[in-house]
């Protein structure tokens, strides 16, 4: 399976027709902190979204924090 099918992240943003920096444009549009276009390619590479990171791209993708980070999904009070 392709890359662009199992990472949720890259799925998101090539379903709404985005580029890497228009993506990343929307973090601060929203009043997040705006990642580096080879931070978000990182993480559609599957590397995992920093903790840090993982309000803002829920908030802005609307991918719940357990589809993000399932190791971390008990923190943000999400059942796995």
């Amino acid at each position: 399976m392709s890359e662009t099918a199992t990472n949720p992240l890259r799925k998101w943003r090539n379903d709404r027709g985005l580029s890497l920096e228009q993506a990343c444009e929307l973090f601060a549009s929203r009043g997040f902190d705006k990642p580096s276009t080879a931070k978000l390619s990182r993480i559609e590479r599957d590397q995992d979204v920093p903790a840090e990171m993982i309000p803002a791209v829920e908030a802005i993708t609307g991918i719940p924090a357990r589809e993000i980070r399932p190791d971390l999904a008990e923190l943000f009070g999400v059942a796995q």
